[in-house]
């Protein structure tokens, strides 16, 4: 697996956990492998899911 990014480890984490989430809850992977948190990583490191901004 490719290493985290430097500039911003923290977003790195939680936009691969909020990932993992809905994987767990049954989202289709657009990486293969077999765990869930490891797939999760994987797409946020190749850009296949990004966070979206909230509005306030």
């Amino acid at each position: 697996m490719e290493r985290t990014p430097k500039e911003n480890r923290f977003e790195f984490v939680v936009t691969a956990g909020l990932r993992a989430r809905q994987l767990l809850a049954g989202a289709a992977p657009r990486e293969a492998g077999e765990k869930k948190i490891t797939i999760a990583q994987r797409e946020v490191l190749k850009r296949k899911v990004e966070k979206i901004a909230e509005g306030r």
